[in-house]
């Protein structure tokens, strides 16, 4: 199956999330495209049948999506019905609200959001895209 991650550039712990997360996921024989909220081009991603966006907890009682990340977002073609999972990188305070930010966002934009994730290391992140079920 092919899946498209876009995750927000603006922290570094997102990026290697994002990257042991393509990693797992391809241990499971998906082929990942992966896209940062800067790329100027979403080529080849109209082919994938899931989307994983990540995300940071940009504040603690009030959270919102980046908006570099939800502008990227609107320039993915075809991003409508497609199933979804949100992440986001860290725990505790604030990473409910994060999340919620996140699919709040994604299902105004027509995703159909199918699982949510607060991943805490690289390791935790590898091992949710290793064992993750994907339909």
């Amino acid at each position: 199956m092919h899946i498209g991650i876009i995750y927000s550039s603006e922290k570094k712990v997102i990026e290697k999330l994002a990257g042991k997360l393509k990693n797992g996921l391809e241990e499971q024989g998906h082929t990942v495209l992966i896209f940062s909220d800067n790329s100027g081009s979403f080529r080849g991603f109209a082919a994938c049948k899931h989307l994983f966006v990540g995300t940071y907890i940009t504040s603690i009682f009030k959270a919102k999506t980046p908006s570099k990340l939800r502008d990227a977002r609107h320039n993915v073609p075809g991003i409508t019905g497609r199933r979804s999972t949100a992440f986001v990188a860290g725990s505790g305070m604030g990473e409910r609200k994060a999340l919620l930010a996140l699919m709040n966002d994604m299902e105004k934009q027509g995703c159909f959001m199918v699982d949510q994730r607060a991943l805490t290391s690289e390791k935790d992140a590898y091992e949710f895209g290793k064992t993750v079920a994907l339909k």
